[in-house]
């Protein structure tokens, strides 16, 4: 009977308990390019052309404190024929809203910057709401491996196209607390796609 399990042949030419020693799985890990790490990741942030601001995105892109990927999935509906045979099916691709956190600093600039896109979409002193077109930008998360001195040769890309800023978090003060304040912006976009390198 071949072996399986989670470092296991799973029925290949290859079974027995040799599959289970740590080198053989860290030599296939090697063979991956090793571990991904949480910890070596750019964000680059294309705002709208139109948006007024004195915050240079490159001056706060490196105060990210934490960024997830988006997520994928489908929205689905049951197909039925005959009124028997029931059958899951996709229609459409749902896209949720991607959380970025970040470092506060005391000029402001990065809560700034996205105060700044909020009056954008829709100033405190309007009732309009601008055009879409004229209010999505772009975000590009870049991730790198451990051995990478500078932010050069990622090994994984994603871009969120149509972005714009859905939710601005409050930040709650407290004299009993003295940490470094941040805080999150929730990004909701149109599309996101897994770039080639």
């Amino acid at each position: 009977m071949p072996h399986g399990g989670p470092h296991g042949t799973g029925g290949g030419s290859s079974g027995g308990p040799a599959d289970f020693a740590i080198s053989n799985f860290m030599s296939k890990v090697d063979n991956l390019g090793s571990y991904a790490k949480r910890n070596r990741f750019t964000v680059e942030i294309i705002p709208p052309q139109a948006l007024v601001t004195e915050v240079q995105p490159a001056d706060i892109e490196f105060l990210v404190k934490a960024i997830s990927f988006p997520s994928k999935s489908f929205g689905s509906t049951t197909y039925r024929s005959g009124g028997k045979f029931g059958l899951e099916v996709p229609y459409e691709v749902t896209e949720e809203p991607v959380a970025v956190t970040f470092l506060g600093t005391n000029d402001w600039s990065p809560r700034t910057f996205w105060y700044d896109w909020f009056e954008h979409i829709q100033s405190t002193d309007s009732y309009n709401m601008q055009y879409y077109k004229e209010y999505v930008g772009t975000i590009t998360i870049s991730v790198y491996n451990e051995t990478s001195a500078k932010a050069e040769n990622p090994t994984h890309k994603v871009k969120l196209f149509e972005c714009w800023p859905k939710t601005l978090s409050a930040i709650e003060l407290g004299w009993e607390s003295a940490e470094v304040i941040d805080f999150s912006v929730d990004i909701a976009y149109s599309w996101w796609e897994q770039l080639k390198l």
